[in-house]
């Protein structure tokens, strides 16, 4: 069967195309790195086999494959029309017209250089100024894992982590945090942190794989700044993750980080509804330490929904 056919090449809805795709150098391949092509490892492996090829041709030796390389695509590239060369900021719809002229070599790149260095990091910005979405505060750059973790891709391609607005109403006044050590393994699910509280110790999924990069020791001093400043001062940690691309599967962004977060309030509305009588319809609004209002027993059980705790 020939791939190359066009009715291979249909892009589900939602989905973007890579650059290398959209380039032509690839058949089929989808973008799961939101273009931080500087961190994601088909990139780099695409870009290793150009240097490789490029290596080979100056020596006059044999390339790898039969079809048209990399590296003659590469040196070409200039010369391809525009709408060929989108940039990954255009693509992205970041800026609204700008056409590549580094053969998307990012790292090498001065606009992106210039990109990266406008960007304000989020954990640097104040809560308030995020947009909320079913009444608690989400960030359209961060990533979320389903055990209300939010996870910023750094331009170093290191993962800072911290609990989101979700989490920090549910866990209200926090007791202690226990954090893993730096250089620590952790493995996708696994057991990484440890929230303190008076109805009992709140243990989180690590949810990504990979070794503890640095941790926040300010938070071990003042337990409050996690739940207090979720998004900035009361950041965790960050992670050398082991596979961008496989991490990035677990994780949601976008349109899907926000569906899961009403999904997640309904489902949270309904649990205190006999409790705490009230209803997502009465306008109620979460406060900020439900366990205040809840007894032991129901605020484990909201807990175990929705933190993913023993």
């Amino acid at each position: 069967m020939n791939d190359k056919r066009q009715g291979m090449n249909v892009i589900p809805t939602g989905e973007r195309k890579c650059i290398w795709m959209d380039a032509g150098v690839v058949t089929y391949k989808l973008c799961t790195n939101h273009y931080q092509c500087n961190t994601c490892d088909f990139d780099m492996a695409m870009s290793n086999r150009a240097k490789k090829d490029r290596i080979a041709l100056q020596d006059n030796k044999p390339t790898i494959g039969d079809k048209k390389q990399i590296v003659e695509w590469m040196e070409e590239f200039r010369h391809l029309p525009a709408d060929q060369r989108k940039c990954r900021y255009m693509l992205s719809g970041e800026v609204s017209h700008k056409i590549c002229p580094n053969s998307f070599r990012c790292g090498d790149c001065s606009f992106d250089q210039m990109m990266q260095d406008r960007l304000q990091p989020t954990f640097a910005q104040d809560m308030e100024s995020f947009n909320k979405v079913a009444g608690f505060y989400m960030h359209e750059s961060l990533y979320y894992f389903r055990n209300h973790t939010w996870i910023e891709l750094e331009r170093n391609g290191k993962y800072r982590i911290g609990i989101d607005d979700f989490a920090r109403r549910i866990i209200g006044k926090v007791n202690g945090i226990k954090l893993p050590a730096v250089g620590r393994d952790l493995d996708l699910e696994e057991y990484a942190w440890t929230i303190e509280h008076k109805h009992g110790d709140i243990e989180f999924f690590s949810p990504v794989d990979g070794v503890v990069e640095s941790i926040n020791q300010e938070i071990l001093d003042d337990a409050s700044l996690v739940t207090d400043q979720p998004y900035t001062g009361g950041w965790l940690m960050t992670i050398e993750p082991k596979n961008i691309m496989k991490s990035n599967k677990n994780l949601l962004k976008g349109k899907d980080a926000r569906a899961w977060m009403v999904e997640e309030t309904n489902l949270l509305h309904k649990s205190i509804h006999s409790e705490a009588g009230v209803t997502f319809h009465d306008g109620a609004v979460i406060s900020n330490d439900i366990s205040s209002n809840l007894t032991k027993e129901k605020w484990n059980e909201i807990v175990k929904n929705h933190l993913y705790s023993k």
